[in-house]
């Protein structure tokens, strides 16, 4: 049985929120940072790890049913949030931000089952 741990919960949610805020900045805003293209393309990456992370941490239970909801949540977020950026002025939702985003989620989701296991070792949990 899966379980939705409530702190954690709270955690994913404001790091939702976060995201949003970031993508609801006006292109023109955007463009005043001095990013360039390819590098806030590259940053869907990081802030989809970190969201997958989070998302999945929030989970606890068997491993194929957390990874799979935390990797459903993640992607219906990022679909959701390249959608809200098609109403942003001066941005655009797109295919190849999707695919950065979904990059993201994998790698969150590698790490945090990789590092898993060395994390309960330290704690002496023998599972959570």
């Amino acid at each position: 049985m899966i379980r939705l741990v409530p702190g954690r919960f709270v955690a994913v949610v404001a790091y939702m929120a976060a995201m949003l805020l970031l993508s609801s900045l006006p292109g023109r805003e955007v463009a005043r940072l001095g990013l360039s293209h390819t590098l806030l393309n590259l940053a869907h990456i990081p802030l989809f790890t970190g969201l997958a992370w989070v998302t999945l941490s929030a989970f606890v239970g068997p491993a194929r049913t957390r990874v799979l909801l935390a990797a459903g949540v993640c992607v219906l977020f990022a679909l959701t949030d390249e959608w809200h950026q098609s109403f942003v002025p001066g941005r655009v939702a797109s295919l190849s931000d999707l695919a950065a985003d979904a990059g993201g989620i994998v790698l969150g989701i590698a790490l945090r089952e990789g590092l898993r296991p060395v994390v309960l070792a330290l704690k002496g949990d023998p599972q959570q």
